[in-house]
C-alpha cells in the first residue's frame, strides 16, 4: 500500500468527502461535502497552533487508486464543551471506498497517521468513535471517556505514542 497527500489526487476528493460526510454527517451537522472536500484538498499546520492542523492522505493500491482517507486534524472532533478537556491532535475521517473494505485499508491508514503524528512530535493522539471501540482496542487504543455528539454517544479513546 502507498500512501499520498488527498491534496495530490485532487479527482478523488469529491468521492470520499461525500462518504465521510455519509458516514458522520448524522454527528456533525455543521459538516458538508463542500467542507470535507475543502480539508481533503487544502493540507495545512502551523506548528506554532494546533487547531489549523489539517493533514490528510489517501491509501492507494499499487495503481495509485485511492482506497480510503484518513486525517490528523487539531480540534473539532467533539463539542466544545469537551474541548477544553480533550486537546488534540485527533486522527479523524477514516472512511475506505465500500469497494476495498475488509481488506486491511483502515488499519493500514491508522497505522500510517499514528506515525505521522509521532513524527510531528506529537505524544498523544486521540480519536472519537461511534462504534469501532474495539477495533481500535485491537490496535493498542485505550477508552478515555464516553461524549456526547449531536446527542448521540461516541467514545475518546488515545494512544500514547512512542519517541
Amino acid at each position: 500500500m502507498n500512501y499520498a497527500p488527498t491534496s495530490s489526487i485532487p479527482e478523488a476528493a469529491t468521492h470520499f468527502a461525500q462518504l465521510q460526510n455519509d458516514e458522520w454527517g448524522h454527528l456533525y451537522p455543521a459538516a458538508t461535502v463542500d467542507r470535507s472536500q475543502f480539508d481533503l484538498l487544502n493540507n495545512r499546520y502551523d506548528e506554532w497552533d494546533i487547531t489549523t492542523l489539517r493533514l490528510a492522505w489517501f491509501a492507494c493500491n499499487e495503481e495509485g487508486e485511492p482506497l480510503g482517507v484518513a486525517m490528523l486534524v487539531g480540534d473539532g472532533e467533539v463539542e466544545p464543551r469537551d474541548e477544553r478537556d480533550l486537546e488534540g491532535p485527533w486522527f479523524a475521517g477514516l472512511v475506505v471506498d465500500p469497494a476495498f473494505r475488509r481488506q486491511g485499508v483502515g488499519a493500514a491508514l491508522l497505522d500510517f497517521v499514528t506515525e505521522q503524528a509521532r513524527l510531528l512530535g506529537f505524544q498523544r493522539l486521540r480519536l472519537v468513535t461511534e462504534h469501532k471501540t474495539k477495533f481500535y482496542e485491537q490496535r493498542g487504543w485505550t477508552i478515555e471517556r464516553i461524549v456526547t455528539l449531536n446527542s448521540v454517544p461516541n467514545t475518546v479513546m488515545f494512544i500514547t505514542l512512542k519517541s
